[in-house]
């Protein structure tokens, strides 16, 4: 049955044209994008991210009442007015009415959405913004609206009261929300768990809109959208043939069966791997780094997946994604990785085996009869080479599962790692309570130590183990005696690599006081032209909002003391970071003419905004506090440093906080920082580009205070006011055109 296009765009045109030349439609579109924008900038300054991720995620539930408003009339006003039978007299199939009904309001909705691109606009002149992701969301959002317009155009065919079909699509839309949900998963059949996930089209929403355009996702939108419109043709054909069952029978066993493939494909679908990866960074591709190591490997590595086939609606889509993740390990690694999915699940023999290397049995609980049953299962994972294991008990989710994997197979493959000797015995950082997340991730490239500088046994004077690749000197409090600094200056004039984090000042967070320390391991730093200033810097328009408690209450307040950090010269330490955040951190100074007769190379790595200054002497870190906003500029924060004389090479920070564990679990990019320095210096390849990529949304950098209140509300009146202007116009237009006289 050959479909005339003519037709539907004729139809396509008259739908979306109802809709510009009515008045209630603009208030719908002024009302909906208020309350949407409204949600969105409620919180959007508070999370501080350059994105829309939060617009995006409340869409749905808002969609559940304007694409039901806007489809009611479809086919119900034709029915109810007596116009439907006189369209289909006309020579248009039945098929062809719907789809352009259908278009139509597309068309509308889309162009509702498409609104969308002017706070991105916005917002990507304050911060990094992810154009790919933004262009995924977009995309998701005119799917997911419409399989919500198909629901509304089937609501529309069974109906004539408008009100009536208003209700229906609303209650249909919202089940087909909620179905994958737990709060329904958690009272069904734990079989029927996977068949719900799939269903809910709030899941396929949010994979799409994570910046992935998924074919499994893309083909569910399409064959849902296939069989609403196809009930929705049926419900005509009805109309159509009464009482004339054969002709009736015939159009129904027909379309019948096409929807019957539709979903078959798509259950079939599901097992067909295919994905376009939208985002900047490539979040759901394998890095550089990873395809390196894989293809690089001279031995088969081995990856076990223990996953139980029924597991609670949360961790269906962790599974998909962790599947996803091994099946590109795969097909990069040349045969050298080879991937074993087991189902432990009734099977006494591999349950223990996955107990035994040390996979975690969750509990749930399902539905039984007239009960709920405890269950168990698994989902985690084990990487083996040459006889050794590295396990992931149990897969919470599948954020940063790349960086552990490959991480676990760069520490089973490397034969020699390079010896990096941590500094102690002067008021260090703890190196395992205070950097323990540093020193996971560091463990899988180099033998980390603690080390103190003792003496030779040739010379008997201090010196350097010279095995050592790499020196590390953070945060000491206490002055480090002159044969050790001389040590020191003797190992980096022989080629030696040096990492130095030092404080100015000691923060005691109780008391929010600072004491100055007195270093003398500044000295060295100043022999090679790098000054660490007795001060401590603030940014007025760079830094964090953090949470402060007096007594029982909690607060958070903006935090200058806290600098978010920006990149000044591109190069391998500041690859793949925009924002480090420094807390309490010194500034530093260069002097150009030791520097020159050093014959040293500098990088500035890191500064503040033009927007900051210096506290010095007996500083108050509180945050209840009025800071200077005269004498400000851009600061230095960190330097690299690269001997041509002697090939001895430097890192320098004014702060050694930015390292510890609470700081770079809030800041992915600090520990990106802190990897790529440690990488330039040992000599080796960096895994950075994987970890920078747990998150790939920049941060919202205002120059002044004023453009956020203009940003907020300038968004919240166009919306109002574009609208309104364009409404006008047009329907003073058609006015006008209706009161004009006919002349011959």
């Amino acid at each position: 049955m050959a479909l005339n296009k003519r037709n539907i765009v004729i139809i396509k045109k008259r739908e979306f044209r109802a809709f510009l030349n009515n008045p209630a439609s603009y208030l719908v579109v002024v009302v909906f994008l208020a309350l949407w924008q409204f949600l969105f900038f409620r919180n959007a300054f508070l999370v501080g991210e350059s994105s829309l991720r939060i617009l995006f995620d409340a869409l749905p539930w808002l969609l559940v009442i304007l694409v039901p408003a806007v489809t009611m009339g479809t086919i119900a006003r034709e029915k109810a007015e007596g116009t439907l039978e006189v369209s289909l007299t006309h020579p248009v199939r039945e098929l062809e009415f719907i789809i352009g009904k259908f278009l139509g309001v597309l068309a509308y909705v889309s162009l509702i959405l498409a609104t969308s691109v002017v706070v991105a606009l916005s917002f990507s002149f304050f911060g990094k913004f992810d154009w790919g992701i933004y262009t995924a969301q977009l995309i998701g959002s005119v799917l997911f609206a419409a399989a919500f317009i198909s629901l509304g155009v089937f609501s529309s065919s069974l109906l004539k009261n408008q009100v009536g079909v208003l209700l229906l699509a609303v209650a249909l839309s919202f089940v087909f929300n909620v179905i994958g949900s737990e709060l329904v998963t958690a009272n069904v059949p734990l079989f029927v768990v996977p068949i719900l996930e799939r269903l809910s089209l709030l899941s396929h929403y949010r994979s799409v809109s994570r910046g992935v355009i998924d074919i499994r996702d893309v083909w569910y939108f399409l064959t849902f959208i296939v069989v609403f419109l196809g009930l929705a043709y049926f419900r005509l054909l009805a109309l159509k043939y009464g009482n004339r069952k054969s002709e009736y029978k015939n159009y129904v066993v027909g379309i019948g069966l096409f929807i019957g493939i539709a979903v078959l494909t798509n259950v079939i679908g599901n097992r067909i791997p295919g994905r376009l990866d939208l985002t900047a960074d490539k979040v759901f591709s394998l890095s550089g780094s990873t395809i390196k190591l894989v293809k690089g490997l001279d031995d088969v590595v081995n990856i076990t997946l223990y996953s139980s086939s029924k597991l609670p609606a949360q961790y269906q889509s962790v599974l998909r994604d962790v599947r996803d993740i091994l099946r590109d390990y795969e097909n990069e690694s040349n045969g050298k990785i080879k991937v074993e999915i087991i189902d432990p699940s009734g099977n006494l023999v591999q349950s223990q085996k996955a107990i035994g290397q040390g996979i975690q049995q969750i509990q749930f609980n399902v539905v039984g009869q007239e009960e709920f049953k405890v269950k168990t299962g698994f989902l985690g994972l084990v990487v083996s080479y040459g006889g050794k294991n590295e396990i992931v008990p149990f897969l919470q989710n599948s954020g940063g599962l790349e960086y552990i994997i490959t991480s676990f197979i760069n520490k089973l493959t490397t034969k020699e790692k390079k010896n990096l000797r941590f500094l102690s015995g002067h008021g260090e950082k703890n190196l395992t309570s205070e950097y323990g997340i540093l020193l996971d991730e560091l463990s899988a490239q180099f033998n980390v130590t603690l080390y103190t500088i003792e003496d030779s046994l040739e010379s008997g004077v201090k010196e350097v183990d010279p095995s050592s690749d790499l020196l590390m000197i953070a945060g000491p409090k206490n002055q480090l005696a002159p044969d050790e600094i001389q040590a020191i200056t003797t190992y980096f004039e022989s080629g030696g690599s040096i990492f130095v984090l030092a404080d100015a000042y000691d923060i005691n967070i109780g008391s929010l006081s600072a004491k100055a320390i007195n270093v003398t391991f500044s000295s060295f730093l100043a022999e090679y032209g790098v000054l660490i200033n007795n001060d401590i810097v603030f940014d007025l328009r760079s830094h964090e909002t953090i949470r402060f408690t007096s007594g029982y209450v909690s607060y958070y307040l903006p935090y200058p003391f806290w600098i978010g950090a920006v990149v000044k010269e591109e190069t391998p330490v500041t690859s793949k970071i925009d924002r480090v955040v420094f807390p309490w951190t010194a500034s530093l100074g260069l002097d150009t003419n030791t520097l020159y007769s050093q014959n040293i190379k500098e990088k500035k790595l890191l500064t503040t905004t033009p927007y900051a200054s210096t506290q010095s002497g007996d500083v108050v870190i509180s945050p209840k506090q009025s800071f200077p906003d005269e004498s400000l500029g851009e600061l230095l924060l960190a330097v690299s440093l690269e001997s041509e004389k002697h090939g001895g090479k430097m890192v320098i920070v004014g702060d050694s906080d930015f390292l510890a564990n609470e700081q770079v679990q809030s800041s992915t990019q600090n520990l990106t920082f802190g990897i790529n320095a440690i990488s330039w210096l040992g000599g080796v390849d960096s895994m950075a580009d994987i970890q920078v990529k747990a998150n790939p949304f920049g941060r919202l950098m205002f120059k002044r205070q004023s453009h956020a209140f203009v940003l907020k509300y300038s968004n919240l009146a166009l919306v109002m006011i574009v609208p309104s202007l364009y409404a006008t116009l047009r329907l003073a237009k058609r006015r006008g055109l209706r009161n004009r006289r006919y002349e011959k």
